[in-house]
């Protein structure tokens, strides 16, 4: 019975490839109109879909990847504890979900700080009047600025460069404070005997 639970974590890991290259393949123009690119669809699609919602979109951009990954990774994960003969328990199980669930939103805060500051330094610096790249990426951005924003400011106008700089303040504090509350909700997990 190791030996299965060894071969389906291997025939995981290669499937978690096949994710990544076809979420990659949609990077790039016409890429998934290719042979590879449509039978990459065909395997990935249905696992990658099962994953979409609302509430991992920021703008344009769907997260819903990480998710997928997450789940694969966990999966990955108990097959290859029980592939080495080793006892998977509830504690270690809820710790990796757990780290899983908070690498997802790190990752996303990590990359919309970086983000909202590189927008923030071309806003500031002019460089940005009639670009259609900015204008895009302010269609993406802006709904989740101002709706932070309206929410902190009771509903009152901001400009935007407050806006932005209030956006990046705010995911950076929950990026560190979060980071604190994991590492202490992790180490009671630890803590439980099965």
């Amino acid at each position: 019975m190791i030996y299965v639970f060894r071969f389906l974590a291997a025939a995981l890991s290669i499937y978690s490839l096949m994710c990544a290259a076809r979420i990659v393949l949609s990077w790039i123009p016409g890429a998934l109109y290719t042979k590879a690119g449509r039978f990459l669809c065909f395997v990935c699609d249905p696992f990658l879909n099962l994953f979409k919602c609302g509430w991992l979109c920021v703008g344009a951009l769907d997260f819903s990847p990480l998710l997928a990954f997450g789940v694969l990774t966990m999966a990955g994960y108990v097959l290859q504890n029980l592939g080495a003969g080793m006892a998977v328990t509830f504690s270690a199980v809820l710790t990796l979900v757990i780290q899983i669930a908070w690498s997802i939103v790190a990752s996303i805060l990590i990359f919309l700080i970086v983000i909202l500051a590189i927008r923030l330094v071309v806003f500031l610096t002019g460089s940005d009047r009639a670009s259609p790249l900015w204008s895009q990426i302010d269609m993406t951005l802006n709904p989740f600025v101002y709706s932070i924003t309206r929410f902190f400011s009771g509903g009152r106008p901001v400009a935007y460069k407050n806006a932005l700089l209030f956006a990046i303040v705010l995911c950076f504090v929950l990026r560190v404070g979060g980071h604190f509350a994991i590492s202490a909700l992790l180490a009671v997990c630890k803590m439980i005997p099965f």
